[in-house]
């Protein structure tokens, strides 16, 4: 009786399934916690190696990659340096496991497939590479420690009636960590013999070319004042501390904030200063002589006046409506640069007048000049007042005659090869009338504080 065809194909696909679980149970035997044969690690033969020996070869393997120079740029430096420093670590147990599971992972007929594969040609496993960050940064940050810096704005002085340039302005330097983070790591997956770090540069706020476009005085005003030892110190103190000030475009000057306090610890001595009508002796006169100075000299430069309050009385050393009165903490002096440049203020002070210079850009055929204009006298009071004089002494009396009060406006009218393109109201001051003043000498009593102070000169 003969056998059907069915029996006999069943019979061959049981013989060939024993032989192939023969053949993989004696494999597994064979590479017991080894690689199979025909694995290999880039392109390396690790057949018959357990974890041990392919986690050494792996290493072995990465090391000249990331031991190989890389060259750094940052801006204007160069550094070699390696992939290893730049944080580049070869990623061993994630090698290892992937040699090892060669089939030895995923469904039979996965795992049949791969050791069919490897008997005719090796299955090549690739080394991944992770990054350190923390090490990474720190390799950059040694590299540009040397490039980083600050901008420096150029320095200035006058000389001969120009600004000579002391040295130039200096772009800072930033490195955008972040950013060249990234490139590197970039970088060292392509291998590439090359990194270039994102650099940024900062433009300083004041720059030789500003420094260039404002080398010539657009405005002074001079005043002149008779020889007072005190006074004239104190004015050079004030004077001192405006020379070299530089005022951004749009930017607001404050006569308070760059001279500060005018008090004897900032070398400031006692000189006339104006005291309810009368001078008397105070710390720091002589400033307003300063604030006065500038506050027309930035008329002539166009500057834009926030602030500017008139003295009680005229001054000797200017036209009534061209001073300003200072008073630290209480009255300033506050003018902003609107001419769209850099204004760089000097000053002089010689024996017997004060200078005030401002730079910046000129422009040829633009002058301005100052008016006062809408005068009004206020006839003086009639009556008679009586005061204490506490630097006066005891037993002298000195009468002061009556004085009329004044009202008048400043302008300022700007004129472009000769016609008018410009008339503003500067500001209006308002000088009060004082009577006649009978002051009695109380020097020896503390009746300072009775008197109401008034502005200094």
């Amino acid at each position: 009786m003969m056998r059907r065809p069915g029996v006999l194909a069943i019979a061959l696909v049981v013989v060939v399934a024993v032989g192939i679980g023969a053949w993989v149970v004696a494999t597994d035997q064979r590479s017991a916690g080894r690689a199979l044969p025909g694995v290999t690690v880039e392109g390396q033969a690790v057949g018959g190696l357990g974890p041990g020996d392919l986690g050494a070869r792996v290493e072995a393997l990465a090391a000249p990659i990331i031991s190989r120079p890389v060259t750094v740029k940052a801006a204007a430096i160069t550094s070699v340096s390696t992939p290893a420093s730049l944080g580049m670590r070869p990623e061993r147990d994630r090698a290892v496991k992937a040699a090892l599971g060669i089939g030895r992972n995923g469904s039979l007929p996965q795992r049949l497939l791969q050791r069919f594969v490897l008997l005719r040609r090796p299955i090549d496993v690739k080394i991944a590479y992770g990054y350190d960050p923390v090490v990474s940064r720190a390799e950059i940050a040694r590299i540009v420690a040397s490039v980083v810096s600050e901008p420096r704005d150029a320095v200035v002085t006058a000389s001969g009636g120009r600004l000579t340039l002391i040295s130039p302005s200096q772009d800072g330097v930033v490195i955008d960590e972040r950013a060249s983070l990234v490139r590197t790591i970039a970088a060292l997956q392509r291998r590439d013999p090359i990194v270039e770090l994102v650099v940024t540069l900062r433009r300083p706020a004041f720059t030789t070319e500003d420094a260039d476009r404002i080398a010539e005085p657009v405005a002074q005003f001079t005043t002149l004042f008779p020889y007072n030892p005190a006074r004239v110190h104190n004015i050079r103190l004030a004077a001192g501390s405006l020379r070299g000030a530089l005022v951004a475009p749009n930017a607001v000057l404050s006569y308070n904030q760059v001279v500060g306090p005018r008090d004897p610890e900032r070398g400031y001595r006692k000189a006339p200063v104006l005291y309810n009508n009368i001078l008397i002796p105070g710390d720091g006169g002589g400033v307003c002589q300063v604030s006065s100075t500038l506050f027309n000299a930035a008329l002539l430069a166009e500057m834009a006046v926030e602030a500017r309050t008139n003295h009680s009385q005229p001054v000797p050393y200017l036209a009534a409506g061209r001073d300003a009165t200072v008073d630290y903490g209480y009255i300033d002096l506050r003018l902003r640069n609107t001419t769209g440049r850099y204004l760089y203020l000097w000053t002089e002070v010689r024996s017997r007048s004060l200078t005030v210079i401002i730079f910046g850009a000129r422009q040829p055929g633009r002058e301005a000049t100052i008016t006062v204009t809408d005068r009004v006298v206020i006839p003086a009071p009639t009556h008679t007042v009586t005061v204490r004089d506490p630097y006066l002494p005891v037993g002298q009396t000195k009468i002061d005659a009556p004085k009329p009060g004044l009202r008048m406006r400043t302008y300022r009218v700007v004129r472009q090869d000769g016609q008018v393109v410009g008339e503003e109201l500067v500001t209006s001051s308002f000088y009060r009338p004082v009577p006649r003043t009978i002051r009695n000498g109380a020097k020896d009593e503390s009746a300072s504080q009775s008197l109401r102070r008034t502005t200094a000169p």
